[in-house]
């Protein structure tokens, strides 16, 4: 594995988890006791580690659909899931994609919203998962410290904007990563 993939691979993983920004942004009040703080970024991370593997187990069992084309369907993969976080980041931009939870109940679902880019991927992970088996580690990680990093964030318009170019650099990221991986052999 050369430098240029593995930058290439922590870059993907950061992509692919993005969409926890939105949705942790703002859920954790100040009055809430250090285990409830804790306890919402691990959610988030272990949910985008289940879709993980759970795409990845759909994945395995139509793999063999894909054999002749896996290359394009990687790419076409990545491309969807970069519509919609591209999609994603108009709507946090007019303020539709930020999250107030009440309920642990909620709180699970926020969390497989979160998650399902990563679902979606990780149906092609089969053809192309960064870091091999390590794959389902690095996306719980990443999805752990994205919600660690934005969990006690306020809504503010300013932050909305940054959580909007979150978003949208990500899928500008994940279309380049797409190119890159159909068009050249760096990954």
């Amino acid at each position: 594995m050369t430098t240029a993939s593995i930058i290439i691979g922590i870059l993907f993983i950061l992509c692919l988890t993005s969409s926890v920004v939105s949705r942790s942004v703002g859920l954790v009040n100040s009055d809430d006791k250090p285990s409830q703080k804790i306890w919402i970024p691990v959610t988030f991370g272990l949910s985008q580690g289940v879709m993980a593997l759970w795409g990845s187990g759909l994945g395995r069992l139509i793999a063999h659909l894909f054999t002749y084309i896996a290359d394009y369907m990687v790419f076409a993969m990545m491309l969807v899931v970069a519509v919609k976080m591209f999609v994603d980041s108009m709507r946090v931009l007019k303020g539709k994609m930020m999250y107030t939870v009440s309920k642990e109940s909620e709180m699970f679902l926020l969390t497989i919203l979160a998650a399902f880019n990563t679902f979606l991927y990780s149906i092609v992970s089969v053809f192309y998962a960064p870091f091999g088996k390590w794959f389902f580690v690095a996306v719980t990680v990443a999805g752990f410290l994205w919600a660690l990093f934005t969990v006690r964030v306020d809504f503010t318009p300013g932050i909305i904007k940054k959580v909007s170019f979150v978003e949208f650099s990500a899928s500008v990221f994940m279309v380049v990563i797409a190119i890159l991986y159909l068009f050249t052999d760096l990954i």
